[in-house]
């Protein structure tokens, strides 16, 4: 069987993609993880526009910049809130809210995780001991 290891680029890819064809505003650009950023030309796939040589790897696309008819730029994650915003369902500044509240919801899972992995390893060594 053959399994494909970069199924996380291919979603930010199909979620470009999104964005592309249903955005009220212009897609400019893609930023990947390193650092490297690709303009974007109109009529082509944002997978051409890589420009990727046979064999290489797909680079993980993390913000996708738009801007609108007033020459505004907007940088967005390739996720879901990114494409509500593209299509106009949210404004940028319910966008920054969602992504703030996410990284808090984020962090406190994380604590969470964190001191009950704590507080069960006390417990059981509290009960070895």
């Amino acid at each position: 069987m053959c399994f494909t290891h970069n199924v996380i680029e291919i979603q930010a890819l199909k979620i470009c993609e999104e964005i592309r064809e249903h955005s009220i505003y212009k897609l400019v650009s893609l930023a990947t993880t390193g650092g490297k950023s690709i303009q974007i030309k109109e009529n082509i796939p944002i997978q051409s526009n890589l420009y990727l040589l046979p064999g290489e790897t797909l680079p993980l696309v993390t913000k996708v910049i738009l801007e609108d008819t007033d020459g505004r730029c907007y940088s967005v994650n390739a996720d879901e809130a990114g494409l509500q915003f593209a299509k106009g369902l949210i404004t940028y500044k319910e966008y920054i809210r969602l992504q703030t509240k996410e990284k808090r919801q984020l962090t406190t899972i994380l604590i969470a995780s964190v001191g009950t992995f704590f507080l069960m390893s006390w417990s059981v060594l509290k009960f070895l001991f």
